[in-house]
């Protein structure tokens, strides 16, 4: 799919397997998403498909054309074939109902990494808002009720926790194996887990609490 992509023009990302739509002009590298097995969709402008959907949008073709595009890139032999009318609709019917399936995933998915994001940012922002009123009681800025350090640092901590936590879970939707995210996407209960997970295996938020790095 990459693969295909770059032929395409796309700019992609591999490990978010996120990109800016080309389909219809826009910037924005987190609005294009796309599955291994070739269904994709932009949140943005709302096409979505599967590769021959996606050839045929990007080049302006038809289907044979895009069938053609694709063979060649994949370096096989295109032999059309003949089929009955009730073959060709049946295949039809799968590819439609195999493309509603896959747009409902990238929208799930889509939506829990959102939500994982924006936690984190939010726990960042409260973050360097508690450590700017503590700051500034130490400098003597601010007059403080008695025991209010104290407990402000215990409330910085927790909220270290729940910032290393929600990073975790940024972490298994946005770098696991497609298999963790799309059950991280569909399974509230396993979200738990997979964040657990993803502390074990050393990631952790950077001081900007949204990028991540490996402890060696």
């Amino acid at each position: 799919m990459t693969i295909l992509l770059r032929n395409l023009g796309f700019d992609v990302n591999e490990r978010t397997r996120r990109a800016s739509c080309l389909l219809h002009g826009g910037s924005n590298p987190t609005a294009f998403v796309w599955r291994e097995d070739g269904f994709w969709r932009c949140f943005s402008c709302g096409m979505s498909g599967d590769r021959i959907a996606l050839v045929r949008a990007r080049q302006r073709c038809g289907f044979r054309d895009a069938v053609e595009f694709l063979a060649t890139l994949a370096d096989v032999e295109y032999k059309p074939g003949l089929a009955s009318r009730e073959e060709i609709e049946r295949q039809r019917q799968l590819r439609e109902r195999e493309a509603a399936e896959a747009d409902a995933l990238l929208g799930l998915e889509f939506a829990a990494w959102r939500d994982a994001r924006d936690e984190v940012l939010q726990l960042e922002a409260i973050r360097r808002n508690a450590e700017n009123r503590l700051d500034a009681i130490r400098r003597g800025a601010l007059e403080r009720w008695p025991g209010e350090a104290d407990y402000a640092w215990e409330a910085l901590a927790m909220i270290y926790q729940r910032m290393a936590r929600g990073a975790a879970r940024y972490y298994a939707i946005s770098f696991a194996r497609p298999s963790e995210r799309f059950a991280f996407a569909m399974d509230l209960e396993a979200r738990g887990t997979l964040a657990e997970q993803a502390l074990e295996r050393g990631w952790v938020a950077n001081s900007k609490g949204h990028r991540f790095e490996v402890q060696l």
